[in-house]
Order: C-alpha cells, then sequence, then structure tokens
C-alpha cells in the first residue's frame, strides 16, 4: 500500500504572488474591499517606492560625493543659512554612518511591511518610512520628484490611519484624503496639458522621448513610424487625466478601469522613460481610491458590514462651497475697483467699436508741445507707466489709455478680433487726443511694435517713436528663450480666465512689480492684474501676436520720425538676441539713438523707483532734440535740425 505524498505546508508568499495578488484586489469590485485591506494594500505597494529609494541611495553613492548632485558640503549652505540651528540636525543625518542606517530601516520597514504583522507591529514599520524619509529628504533635494512627494504622503497618512484603527473615522479620513489627492493630482495633470498645442498636437510625447533624460530611441522610432497611433495615445493621456473624477461617478463601477488605464500608464512610463518609483507611488492610492468610490455601506465576504465614514469630503465640499463664495464675492469687489478707475478717465468709442478709456495728464502744463502717448505691453496695466508719466506730467500732455477689454475699456464681443484692430485703435487714440498737435509714442514690450505701426499710418504728425524693452515680431521664430516663454504663456493665458471668473483670483500671487508702484496706484493695479477681463483680452491679443510674429517676414514699419530704443539691461544679459533685434529696429528708422538701462529687468524698468526715473530722464532729452528740430514739408527733421545722434553699435550707444 502505498504512503499518500505528504502534503507541503504553504510557505510565505512570493513577492511576484503578493504582488499579483494586489493587484486582483484592486482591480476587484470597490464593494468587496474592506478598510483593514485597503490600508494592507496602501502599505505594501507604497512601501516598494521606500525600498527602491533606499537601494538606489546605497548603490549609488556616487552622487553624494564631491561633484555630485547631492553632496552635502553644497547643499547644507542653503539650511544654515535660513535655519542654522535646525541644519545641525540634518548635519547629524547626513553623517554617512547615520544616513545608511536609516536607510538600511528604511529597507528592513519596507519589506517587513509585506509580512502578516500585527497592528502594533505595522504601525511601527510606517512610522519608520515615514519619520525617515522626512529626515533624509534635505540630503536627496537634487532629484527628488512627484513619486517621493506622493509616497511620502500616503505613508504619513497611512502611519495616522494605522495609529487610529481603533477609531475608524480616523482611518476612513486618512483614506479619503489619499484618495482626493490622486484624483486632483491626476485631473490638474490634465487640465494643465489640456491648452499645450503640443498635446493637443500630439507632438508633446515623441518630443519627450526623444530626450536625453527620458528617452527611449526605440519608442521614438515607433512614434515617427506610427504618428496617428502616436497621436491618439496623447488625446487618450488627455482623456484619462481630465476625466479621472468619474472615479466617483455611478457608486465606482467605472473606478476599475480607470484605474486599470491609469496603472497602465505608469507601467509603459516606467519601461519607456525609467519612472519605475512612480508606478508603485500612485498605485498606492488606488486602494483608497477604490474604497472611497465604492458604496458607504459594504458587506465583507465573511457577511460583516460596515459603514465608512465621510465626514472628511462633507467637510471639504462645505469648505469649497464656503470658499467659492468668499471668491466670487471678492472677484466683485475687485470688478467694482476695476470699473470705477482712478476717476478722471475719459472714453473714445474706435472704428472698430470699442470703448476706451483714457487718461489726459499734464494737459495745462504744455497745450501747446507734443502729446506723449504711452502704450502699454499685453497683459500690463496703465498703471506700470505711473512712474515714468508723473516725471513727463510736467512739461509734456501725457496720454494713458487702457486697450480693448484692459480695465474700463470694452471690448466689442463678436467682432473678429485681429491684430491690426490694437493698431486701429491706437491710431484713433492718438487722433482724438492730438487733434493737430505732434505726437511722440512711447511703447514698452508689445506696446513698442505698436507704437511703431500707428507711427508708420499717422506718418508726419508723429515726431518720435520711443521702444521701452520692446518686443521684436522675430523674437519667436530667433529667439529660444522667448519661444519657450510664448509657449509656456499659450499654456498659462489658457487657465486664468476662467480661474478668475471661478473666484480664485485672491490666490494668485502679488506680482512684485504692484509693491514697486507708487502707494496711490497700488490698488488698481492689483484689482486689475487679478481681474480675469485682463486676461481674457491678453489670451485675445497672444492668440493674434503669436500668429503675426510666427508668421513674420523680416519687413519692419517705415517710419520718418527720429526713433528711441531702450534695452533693460537684465534682458541684454539673458538673451542676447534681444540686443540684434533691438539694434534692427534702430537701423530701420532714419535717426536713431540706443540705450542700455543696467541691471533693469523687464518690469523694473517702469516700475522700479531709480530705473523709472533714469528712463524719463532719457524720455524727457530725447524729447527735448525733438523739440529743437525744425520740421521739413514732408515732417521730417530740417537740415538745420540737431546733428544726428543715430549709434547703432552692438549692445547700445549712449548707455546709462
Amino acid at each position: 500500500m502505498k504512503r499518500p505524498a505528504k502534503r507541503r505546508r504553504p510557505g510565505p508568499p512570493s513577492a511576484l504572488s503578493a504582488i499579483a495578488g494586489g493587484i486582483r484586489a484592486a482591480a476587484g469590485s470597490p464593494s468587496t474591499l474592506s478598510r483593514s485591506q485597503v490600508l494592507t494594500w496602501t502599505e505594501r505597494l507604497n512601501s516598494v517606492t521606500h525600498l527602491l529609494a533606499s537601494l538606489e541611495y546605497l548603490t549609488r553613492r556616487r552622487d553624494r560625493e564631491w561633484g555630485g548632485a547631492n553632496n552635502w558640503d553644497v547643499n547644507r549652505r542653503m539650511f544654515h543659512d535660513r535655519a542654522p540651528r535646525f541644519a545641525r540636525a540634518l548635519d547629524l543625518v547626513a553623517d554617512p554612518r547615520v544616513s545608511t542606517a536609516l536607510h538600511a530601516g528604511r529597507a528592513a520597514a519596507a519589506a517587513a511591511l509585506w509580512l502578516p504583522l500585527s497592528p502594533r507591529q505595522r504601525v511601527a514599520a510606517d512610522a519608520v518610512l515615514a519619520g525617515s524619509q522626512a529626515a533624509l529628504h534635505a540630503q536627496n533635494l537634487y532629484g527628488s520628484d512627484g513619486a517621493d512627494q506622493i509616497s511620502f504622503l500616503v505613508q504619513a497618512l497611512t502611519t495616522i490611519a494605522r495609529a487610529g484603527h481603533r477609531r475608524p473615522a480616523v482611518a476612513d479620513a486618512a483614506l479619503w484624503f489619499v484618495s482626493l489627492q490622486s484624483v486632483l493630482s491626476y485631473t490638474v495633470s490634465g487640465w494643465a496639458k489640456l491648452p499645450s498645442d503640443t498635446w493637443r498636437s500630439g507632438r508633446a510625447l515623441p518630443n519627450i522621448i526623444r530626450t536625453h533624460t527620458y528617452g527611449d530611441p526605440h519608442a521614438w522610432k515607433l512614434m515617427r513610424r506610427f504618428p496617428r497611433l502616436t497621436r491618439l495615445a496623447a488625446h487618450g493621456v488627455l482623456t484619462l487625466e481630465c476625466a479621472f473624477p468619474v472615479v466617483f461617478a455611478g457608486r465606482g463601477r467605472l473606478a476599475p478601469y480607470l484605474l486599470g488605464a491609469a496603472g497602465a500608464f505608469h507601467l509603459v512610463n516606467a519601461r519607456v522613460m525609467g519612472l519605475g518609483r512612480f508606478f508603485w507611488a500612485f498605485t498606492a492610492t488606488y486602494p483608497a481610491v477604490l474604497y472611497t468610490a465604492g458604496p458607504r455601506v459594504r458587506t465583507a465576504p465573511d457577511g460583516t458590514v460596515s459603514r465608512r465614514h465621510d465626514a472628511l469630503p462633507a467637510t471639504v465640499t462645505a469648505a469649497g462651497l464656503a470658499l467659492l463664495a468668499a471668491g466670487q464675492a471678492a472677484r466683485a469687489r475687485r470688478r467694482r475697483i476695476v470699473v470705477r478707475g482712478r476717476g478722471d478717465e475719459r472714453t473714445l468709442t474706435t472704428g472698430a467699436g470699442n470703448t476706451l478709456a483714457y487718461r489726459v495728464l499734464g494737459e495745462d502744463a504744455a497745450a501747446s508741445g507734443p502729446v506723449v502717448i504711452l502704450e502699454s505691453g499685453m497683459a500690463a496695466t496703465t498703471e506700470h507707466w505711473e512712474r515714468i508719466a508723473a516725471r513727463l506730467v510736467s512739461r509734456f500732455t501725457t496720454v494713458t489709455y487702457q486697450r480693448a477689454g484692459y480695465g474700463v475699456s470694452r471690448y466689442r464681443a463678436g467682432a473678429e478680433f485681429r491684430f491690426d484692430t490694437m493698431v486701429d485703435d491706437l491710431t484713433d487714440v492718438a487722433k482724438h487726443v492730438a487733434g493737430g498737435r505732434p505726437i511722440v509714442l512711447v511703447g514698452h514690450s508689445l506696446g513698442g511694435y505698436l507704437a511703431l505701426l500707428a507711427a508708420e499710418r499717422l506718418g508726419a504728425q508723429v515726431r518720435g517713436v520711443a521702444l521701452v524693452d520692446s518686443s521684436h515680431p522675430a523674437e519667436l521664430q530667433r529667439s529660444i528663450r522667448q519661444a519657450e516663454g510664448g509657449r509656456a504663456l499659450t499654456g498659462a493665458l489658457a487657465l486664468m480666465p476662467a480661474s478668475l471668473e471661478l473666484g480664485l483670483g485672491s490666490l494668485l500671487q502679488r506680482p512684485e512689480w504692484v509693491d514697486r508702484l507708487p502707494r496711490e496706484a497700488r490698488t488698481t493695479a492689483l484689482a486689475q492684474y487679478r481681474d480675469a477681463k485682463l486676461w481674457a483680452a491678453a489670451r485675445r491679443e497672444w492668440r493674434v501676436v503669436k500668429e503675426r510674429f510666427e508668421r513674420f517676414d523680416g519687413v519692419l514699419p517705415r517710419i520718418s520720425a527720429p526713433l528711441l530704443v531702450i534695452t533693460a539691461g537684465q534682458t541684454a544679459a539673458t538673451d542676447a538676441v534681444q540686443v540684434d533685434l533691438h539694434d534692427e529696429f534702430a537701423a530701420a528708422a532714419p535717426q536713431a539713438r540706443r540705450h542700455l538701462v543696467q541691471g533693469a529687468d523687464h518690469d523694473e524698468i517702469l516700475t522700479d523707483a531709480g530705473r523709472a526715473a533714469e528712463v524719463s530722464a532719457i524720455i524727457t532729452a530725447f524729447l527735448d532734440d525733438l523739440a529743437e528740430a525744425p520740421l521739413g514739408r514732408d515732417g521730417r527733421e530740417g537740415r538745420d535740425g540737431p546733428p544726428d545722434r543715430t549709434d547703432r553699435r552692438r549692445n547700445g550707444g549712449e548707455r546709462r
């Protein structure tokens, strides 16, 4: 008689089988996931991120040696300058023996979470991971990414949930926080990509894959070979991320499919782009998403009935509605400030039908001299000119105005907006306020190019044009810096108007240039900066400006009046192409002088008291020279006028 085969006792599950079990649990029905299962699989999946991070640290010591990205002798300066006492503790942690011990303990705690531990043991392991990551973060300042941030958040909240396991409400609040953060991360990422033409056209994926950091030659060749599939993949990523809140619809019925697609996306990124830790960090949030997306009351396979505590989302919803109401009240208050204006605005309806608000300053001081018209840049307020206008009005009639949609001015909705509409409006304003008097146009940024175009149309009535750190129509074609800035601006302008209409203007950081303005102009300037209509007008303008600049044929406006070209020192220092472009402006005029305002950036050149005083002095000297020059029959300076002060040397002639 044969002896029965000895039955083997089941041993501890392997890592692969455990991972497969976690994936099966995440792919199951949300109604079958208990609170304990969710916490266990969140801990296990997130622990892989910590394990990989510590193994990378222990095997890549060169990063911390002299010349490495995370050499503590260099990184410590940042902390010692800001918080010397706190930095001493970081010095202790940065000791190679201490940091090695911390990483070894971190790896051990991460591995232990895959074992059947007791609740207290799990709390201890979770606390070790959260505490060690916080302590070691300063040493790994460079190279940390979104995976590290989300893994720390998940670990800290899991630790809280485990520590309060006797109070289900605490655990559920922590799981809700993880879930909401996960959904928010995907959704914000999608809506941030959506305005980008690079993503919508499908060019984003091959552009990323061809880089040195995230590149993969085989994947790039496939994308080049199958452009339609590549575009479809890009649109799929956008759709998945933008629609991610749908995980909460229908009691979580769609959640497994959306999470499966997102997990596959991270898995592909891990293979192609080397972002392996992202897969584990984000999939660690999926059990919480499934748990919170499912029904509130659930029955476990053993028949146990449990109820989820939803106090956190209810509190977040109430707080969100309260903030939304407060934001709308603040938006209405800002709008009243914008519409009220400075109190001395006049209005003009232009030929395009737009109603523009303008201010005439120094009207009595110089009733017979030239009218100086100040043209602002895009997404700028007329208050940017406050310091310069204050110095000009004592001798010259000075006019500021708001383009259509800015401030008090109104844009004729429904009409097609063209680039020439801005030039037409400026020309109408100039003719209206000047009458028969000579005109001097002064423009900053985009306003400089608009001033040149208007001067070409106004002809002999324009006695001079001054460009203050002006935009050039070839800058997007020839300057890498400007092209990159243009792409960033496209994305920002796509989101800003809607965000501000929602009442989020108070979250828009107060810009430094506001506090550089005179005190009496700050309230109005800040209200305009946080007003949705300013950004809607800027978006409308940028669309036609971008199209015009990208198709620029190289022909600049030809003007008969002398030209003053002022360049900000920081512009010249950071983008040499801009210096060449400003030289081209000067070369296109019959007479031109160049100035470089040392140290000034694009905004400071107008808003900083010292820089504005320097620019005002340059413009005043230019105006004085124009006044000394008699006009010929064609409106040009006569031969008996002042000597030609043209200086077209590189980086400017007269410098101050």
